[in-house]
């Protein structure tokens, strides 16, 4: 009594269902919010705690003599961050994937510590959302390259053999049809590319878009295709490495 809740309060349960795929009976855990974290223990709310254990829908609750409302988000899939750090007495930029800030610090510690010799500090870190992040592997639509497969693209340490490429941070417009519509509207998309110039880089973007559009046709059943593709601005871009992918994915956690 007096107290606040420290956490959301969750109803938890288990539910059956059928894959109908398979056949097979899966089990999908559930949670309900009975009570919201922050909300203050009066007579009225201890009781209703009481019957929710009595009924055996909860345990127990944490509460606090501290008020908390917010809370961070919880987010599931992975972001582009671009993190900066000192190492020795240089300073290094990298642009890797996670899921929030906590975690881009440690998959940009784990990538140093396993890349440099030196004592380093992370001096700076920075969410970029809404921007993706591209390496330059199809190399066979733009020119044959030695080392590169029948599908034109590099193997996987491709990229950290070559010398020619830099980096670009590249603002872009799209217009994308479908069936229904005759005047599709531009959409704005930033991009940072690992490739050799701002030429290549727009048959990169082009070439990532129109296997996104393939995807989309694939999965909803109506037809698309880029009607337009507008590079508004393409600069060089500070970064001395793009983590890849499957490295950061090694720092995912799973939505409980």
């Amino acid at each position: 009594m007096g107290k606040f809740l420290a956490s959301n309060v969750l109803k938890t349960w288990n539910e059956d269902f059928i894959d109908e795929s398979t056949g097979e009976v899966v089990t999908i855990e559930r949670n309900e919010i009975l009570f919201e974290r922050g909300s203050y223990i009066d007579d009225d709310l201890a009781q209703q705690i009481n019957f929710s254990i009595q009924a055996e829908e909860i345990k127990d609750v944490e509460v606090s003599n501290q008020r908390r409302l917010a809370a961070p988000n919880q987010r599931t899939g992975l972001y582009p961050f671009k993190v900066s750090a000192r190492i020795g007495t240089k300073r290094r930029t990298f642009i890797l994937q996670a899921q929030d800030a906590a975690k881009a610090i440690e998959v940009a510690t784990d990538y140093i510590e396993l890349n440099f010799r030196n004592s380093f500090d992370i001096t700076d870190i920075k969410l970029m959302d809404n921007v993706v992040i591209l390496n330059d592997r199809l190399r066979k639509s733009v020119e044959a390259k030695e080392g590169a497969n029948e599908e034109g693209a590099e193997p996987d340490n491709g990229e950290e053999t070559r010398d020619d490429t830099k980096y670009y941070k590249v603002e872009a417009e799209v217009a994308i049809s479908t069936e229904n519509e005759e005047e599709p509207e531009k959409k704005p998309y930033d991009f940072i590319v690992r490739t050799k110039d701002v030429d290549t880089a727009k048959v990169v973007i082009t070439a990532w878009i129109n296997a996104k559009v393939k995807e989309r046709t694939e999965r909803d059943g109506d037809e698309r295709k880029v009607i337009d593709l507008s590079i508004l601005s393409a600069s060089p871009f500070a970064c001395n490495a793009i983590v890849d992918k499957t490295f950061c994915l090694a720092y995912r956690e799973q939505e409980v």
